[in-house]
């Protein structure tokens, strides 16, 4: 909105005011506008997201498999990495539910961009992914990380404008450039990206000179950012232990910890023995009702079918289920 009041000219809630006195301009930043979008897109970033209503939901309607999204997880998390810059994110993507299989690891560094009046995230590889693998669990070994141990793609930054009620971040194709080796052709990257304060989604792609498409996910991966939920689980010791002299009393186990995101996790006693069951723990969407239920269900390992499965709203922050023979609950973390 722009208004004129005697001679000057205001931008109302926006990034700069300008003030003309006497023929001459002055710009002065909103500083607050500044601290107050940061401050927002930190928060929003900072968490681990994942796909996995996208690839069940595909799985449900028989999408063809050359067209199905993988299931892709992210850590992406603020860790201190000084040497790097006051914002800084350590970030880990895997596939298929295992963390190990780890398909990039980055540090991304995060600043305010006055000339595009954007935030900047500059994208660092790891020269070395092995000895860094572990700095979401443990960030003491970014404390020291310097530059000299990272490399950088100059061009290539994303730059978040926030809309409405989200961000949108872009890479600019023409000077982000890249090279298919086994093609022997220069490609551009480009990425297209879009945060809320729940989800992040990601369509990324390259192309040749000619315009052609040569790497690219058809379709965004649409990633919501997962909650933590601890609990516990019983099962009865004649499951356990078909000769134990109390057949009717229980094994407590103790320390669960799932995500809501499709996570699924063996239920092994304190000794590491194996029950033979898992829990399941997901956000979906019946297409049927077009109800968001949070779901827990038990299945069993051998046989890989859910015996039992409870719903609840997918804000709630405590449930659970009880067989009599097998009992889980479970609570949602701060």
């Amino acid at each position: 909105m722009v208004g004129n009041f005697i001679g000057s000219t205001v931008r109302v809630c926006c990034v700069t005011v300008v003030l003309f006195m006497g023929g001459q301009g002055t710009v002065i930043a909103d500083s607050d506008y500044e601290d107050r979008n940061m401050s927002r897109f930190l928060s929003w970033l900072d968490g681990e997201f994942n796909n996995n209503e996208q690839v069940w939901q595909q799985n449900e309607d028989n999408i063809d498999e050359q067209e199905r999204h993988a299931y892709t997880h992210h850590i992406i998390k603020l860790v201190a990495a000084p040497n790097i810059g006051e914002h800084t994110f350590f970030v880990k993507q895997h596939l298929s539910g295992d963390s190990e299989a780890v398909y990039r690891q980055r540090l991304y560094s995060v600043t305010w961009d006055d000339k595009s009046q954007a935030i900047r995230l500059a994208i660092h590889r790891f020269k070395s992914e092995s000895r860094y693998r572990g700095g979401d669990k443990n960030p003491v070994l970014l404390a020291d990380i310097s530059h000299q141990e990272l490399t950088y793609r100059d061009g290539c930054d994303v730059f978040w404008r926030f809309h409405d009620d989200h961000y949108i971040g872009q890479v600019n194709p023409e000077t982000c450039h890249g090279s298919a080796i086994e093609k022997g052709l220069d490609i551009y990257l480009e990425d297209n990206l879009m945060l809320t304060e729940s989800t992040i989604w990601l369509t990324d792609g390259a192309y040749d000179e000619a315009d052609n498409k040569q790497i690219v996910r058809d379709g965004r991966y649409k990633n919501r950012k997962v909650r933590y939920f601890k609990g516990w689980a019983t099962i009865k010791n004649s499951l356990l232990f078909p000769d134990s002299k109390d057949p009717e009393g229980s094994v407590f186990i103790a320390d669960l910890r799932i995500h809501n995101e499709g996570q699924k996790i063996a239920l092994l006693t304190e000794k590491g023995i194996d029950s033979g069951y898992s829990v399941d723990l997901a956000n979906l969407t019946y297409q049927n009702t077009r109800v968001a239920v949070l779901k827990l269900g038990l299945i069993d390992n051998q046989t890989g079918k859910t015996i039992t499965y409870v719903w609840t709203n997918p804000g709630a922050e405590r449930l659970g289920v009880n067989l009599r023979w097998l009992q889980v609950g479970l609570t949602a973390e701060d």
